[in-house]
């Protein structure tokens, strides 16, 4: 892994510098979610399944996540060995993981479930997604330093099934109750 492999750190430095040999305008990520190199913004993915202990964790541990001290998301860095933070702006990359159970199958109303690698947490109606999404939508919203978010993702991809949409694009949840809690004060 990139972590502690100077070889993969050194291709990722190479392509950082590279891109912005092309174009020195545009901002460049060297490794989206964790493990960063050089990068202009730290990216970081995290699944918890609950907005409050999210928010907790970002506020009471900022300083242990952004030197590495803690893991963000429980198995990853922030930041590649010998790499670290120097103000880059913060994003919260991915998180949500929310997935609608599998009307086939038999399952409690919520319960968590191993997807690609990040875990998602089921739910069996609208409101139970809109609910989760609300809760960890406004606890990264009240973090100060975090200066965006994107749910992951827009669409389901092949086994990844947490998307706003179907993978044939049919939106699961309302959009505008999205748009509502994207829009709420911070």
């Amino acid at each position: 892994a990139i972590e502690r492999d100077v070889c993969q750190q050194n291709y990722s430095q190479a392509v950082y510098h590279l891109t912005k040999s092309l174009d020195s305008t545009r901002p460049v990520i060297s490794n989206d979610g964790w493990e960063h190199t050089t990068s202009d913004i730290l990216t970081l993915h995290d699944y918890e399944e609950d907005g409050e202990i999210m928010r907790r964790k970002y506020l009471t541990k900022k300083e242990e996540v952004l030197s590495c001290e803690i893991y963000h998301n429980n198995f990853r860095a922030a930041y590649a060995q010998g790499f670290g933070y120097k103000g880059e702006p913060v994003l919260i990359s991915e998180y949500g993981g929310i997935a609608f159970e599998d009307n086939d199958k038999e399952s409690s109303t919520m319960q968590t479930s191993s997807v690609g690698e990040e875990t998602c947490y089921l739910v069996k109606t609208e409101e139970d997604f809109l609910e989760r999404y609300k809760a960890l939508t406004v606890g990264i919203k009240s973090l100060p330093y975090v200066c965006g978010y994107c749910y992951t993702q827009l669409s389901d991809v092949q086994q990844e099934k947490n998307g706003f949409l179907t993978e044939e694009r049919r939106f699961k949840v309302n959009p505008e109750k999205i748009r509502a809690i994207n829009d709420l004060p911070e």
